[in-house]
């Protein structure tokens, strides 16, 4: 029917497009690759920008944009020094996965083919890219912890045999609550492996279902679908931008409180 257009549905592996010796290349990691020229060329335009004498619209709208984050951040951390400190991180984070999330939208591009298979496929849209993003992120939690709390404070807080020993030394009742205590810090360990399940599937979870809906929808009705459908993937990919950002921060802040706590 007119109002149909086919369309292949997209597959939770990525197609390997080449390989370089024994490391393939997928078509995630072309758009990861196009993602980062095209972070680097806004970062050279936004500095180019902020060098001359007088502002003009460009500079503008990218101070909104940094002065937005930084108001955001200093709500997260509650701190707005602390803020300003994971700006630059949580900045990069976002921009990376919201353009990530939304090139692949651009017209015509998902459309270029090499040896048969897609060229470029939306970023986000491979659990291996949202898995590295998230894995490198609850590390960095760890390394803050570490340096503001040290190696036996750090291992502290999942391991507290000093507060069992503490516990029974003053009674049988603190005791056992000290025990308590024990296991829930061990249960903090499958917490921090659970922060890097949730934050890459969320991620990739809802890019990959918006890839399928978005074929289900075209194959259905193609003329009246894409502009809607698609002011919604862009939407959804901004919301999903700040999500992970602001998770982000989030983590970080905690390490970062529970090491003030127990200086």
């Amino acid at each position: 029917m007119f109002l149909q257009t086919p369309a292949e549905n997209p597959t939770v592996q990525p197609e390997t497009i080449f390989s370089i010796g024994n490391f393939p290349v997928t078509n995630a990691m072309i758009t990861a690759s196009l993602v980062t020229v095209v972070f680097l060329i806004i970062a050279l335009i936004a500095k180019k920008s902020s060098q001359k004498k007088y502002p003009g619209k460009l500079q503008t709208i990218f101070e909104i944009i940094v002065e937005s984050f930084r108001n955001l951040l200093a709500q997260i951390t509650g701190n707005r020094e602390r803020g300003d400190k994971l700006l630059p991180l949580i900045g990069a984070l976002f921009l990376f996965v919201g353009l990530g999330n939304l090139i692949a939208l651009l017209p015509g591009l998902t459309a270029i083919t090499y040896n048969g298979l897609p060229l470029f496929r939306t970023a986000t849209n491979d659990f291996n890219t949202t898995f590295a993003l998230a894995m490198a992120v609850v590390i960095l939690t760890h390394i803050v912890s570490l340096k503001q709390f040290g190696l036996f404070g750090h291992l502290g807080k999942f391991f507290k045999f000093k507060e069992v020993y503490l516990g029974f030394k003053k009674g049988i009742g603190e005791g056992v609550l000290s025990i308590i205590d024990f296991l829930i810090g061990l249960l903090d360990i499958v917490s921090e492996v659970a922060k890097v399940i949730s934050l890459s599937l969320r991620l990739f979870g809802n890019m990959f279902a918006g890839d399928i809906l978005t074929v289900i929808l075209f194959g259905a009705l193609a003329v009246l679908a894409p502009i809607p459908w698609l002011a919604m993937n862009l939407l959804v990919g901004v919301l999903q931008a700040l999500v992970f950002g602001a998770l982000s921060a989030a983590y970080y802040t905690l390490a970062i409180e529970v090491a003030e706590e127990q200086q």
